[in-house]
């Protein structure tokens, strides 16, 4: 996708902006992680006031080194973490999210084949963080290892998303043109 796919519109609205709308109901603090000052700057014309707009605290620019750059500043003891291009995260999933990582080190959505979905995931801040700068440090940049070497996540099935969102419109990721077009037809739909 040529140009900033966080700042691409979707019927009218901004998609960075539709993701914050859709989850801000469900949590305490929206804190927007970006790679560069520049892009930083082009995001604040399209965001409110409250949302914190963080600069990557590292050069690489992977979703490890942004988790790590919320992590640090995040205020709460969870966090939620999903891309700037996902348009449909359903509030009642955040919020099961939430529910299910209560006493635990976080809570993912996790296929059959024990893929896990990192982008659409409660962490527990501490333990995370701790677990992020240690795959950093041995230049892993996968942030599904966060949760993959955390001693106590909650699994949950993905029958569970399905059962919320039964199309997974939650998962949907709006990163190429083609996909941009989909989430458009789907919003049309009413889907």
């Amino acid at each position: 996708m040529s140009g900033d796919k966080g700042l691409k519109e979707l019927c009218g609205e901004i998609l960075v902006t539709r993701v914050i709308r859709r989850v801000r109901e469900r949590v305490d603090e929206v804190l927007l992680v970006v790679s560069s000052e520049g892009q930083r700057e082009a995001y604040s014309g399209f965001v409110d006031e409250d949302v914190k707009l963080l600069v990557d605290l590292y050069s690489e620019g992977s979703p490890l080194v942004g988790a790590i750059t919320g992590f640090k500043l995040a205020r709460g003891e969870y966090a939620f973490m999903a891309a700037c291009d996902m348009p449909f995260i359903s509030a009642e999933v955040v919020e099961t999210l939430f529910d299910e990582a209560e006493g635990h080190d976080g809570a993912v959505f996790q296929w059959p084949n024990e893929w896990i979905e990192p982008l659409l995931a409660v962490y527990r801040v501490k333990s995370s963080l701790k677990k992020a700068l240690e795959l950093y440090r041995a230049g892993d940049l996968r942030v599904r290892r966060i949760l993959q070497n955390l001693p106590d996540v909650k699994m949950i099935p993905m029958d569970n998303l399905k059962a919320m969102d039964a199309d997974l419109h939650s998962l949907f990721d709006a990163d190429t043109e083609d996909a941009l077009r989909e989430a458009e037809r789907i919003l049309k739909k009413g889907e």
